[in-house]
């Protein structure tokens, strides 16, 4: 089993906002080559032009740093809102229109990948009857074009993140129900783990532990989100001392499950949402810390980083 730990470029909302800002924490504070760049980072929200204008500053600075696009991912303003589960034709129509965007900019940053959040149920879609069906058709039938579409641009697949909410992706059966092999014709459609999502309210059973999900999905899902969190919350805290005490994701029992499963190929993206209230410096300690225990243990392990 392959193994290599990244980034989620998540941390620098809202405080390092430009490539030129984040790139070298990334690659000089933190020693990291690998990054999935959320997309609330492309300001204005991804649109034409700025699929032209964001990708040029990624690029150089990536360049300049001697850092790697993995893949790119929705972040937290595209997660608030319905997207292709939204029950406005138009506005689904939008949301497809715009990871089509989506896949556009990743193609020109370099990287393999995108997806993430896919959407969101309204509550008059939400009661499980035809309606609820007609939008997971809806999704299905955007994922089929956007497959194409990555397919075109030389993306090797798409992803489908798991979700805290039951009105969204938030189930084994459900995310498993999206996955697509690829062909000639369509990219793949892969599963993105994030392992702080496994609290969905009326959930039960394996869909509320996070190593029954990388054990089911370990072959279908290349990228591992990694937060430390709790059974209680979708939380984002850093690999701390004092939060791993808290928290139930640790780094043997994710490597032992993702093992069990079949895992091939897997990047560990390193997810944290620093408080806003939290100063700079003491959130480039959480990221040393974090990027320190993920690291020691992936050499414990004898599993391959490169």
């Amino acid at each position: 089993m392959r193994v290599r730990l990244g980034i989620a470029t998540t941390f620098a909302v809202k405080r390092w906002p430009r490539p030129a800002d984040w790139a070298p924490i990334i690659r000089g504070r933190l020693g990291v080559r690998l990054v999935q760049h959320t997309l609330d980072l492309v300001e204005p929200p991804l649109g034409v032009g700025s699929v032209v204008t964001r990708s040029g500053a990624v690029r150089r600075a990536i360049a300049e740093h001697d850092l790697e696009i993995h893949s790119t991912i929705t972040g937290r303003a595209a997660a608030a809102r319905c997207l292709l589960l939204h029950p406005d034709p138009e506005v689904r129509t939008e949301a497809r229109l715009s990871f089509h965007r989506a896949i556009a900019f990743t193609e020109r940053v370099g990287g393999i990948a995108t997806g993430g959040h896919l959407g969101a149920l309204a509550s008059v879609d939400a009661d499980g009857d035809e309606a609820t069906a007609a939008r997971w058709r809806d999704v299905r039938a955007a994922l089929t074009s956007l497959a194409i579409d990555a397919r075109r641009a030389g993306l090797e697949y798409l992803v489908v993140e798991n979700r805290p909410s039951a009105r969204e992706a938030s189930t084994m059966a459900v995310v498993r129900d999206l996955l697509r092999d690829g062909d000639d014709l369509h990219a793949p459609v892969r599963a993105c783990l994030d392992l702080g999502h496994m609290w969905v309210a009326g959930a039960s059973g394996d869909d509320l532990d996070p190593y029954a999900w990388l054990r089911a999905f370990a072959r279908v899902a290349p990228i591992v989100q990694v937060q430390q969190s709790d059974a209680s919350a979708d939380r984002h805290w850093p690999f701390t001392d004092e939060w791993n005490r808290l928290g139930r994701i640790h780094a043997d029992p994710v490597l032992d499950a993702l093992g069990e499963g079949g895992a091939e190929d897997v990047v560990l993206m390193l997810e944290v949402h620093p408080p806003s209230a939290q100063d700079d410096a003491g959130v480039i300690d959480d990221l040393v810390a974090s990027v320190g225990y993920w690291r020691e243990a992936l050499a414990r392990r004898g599993l391959d980083e490169g």
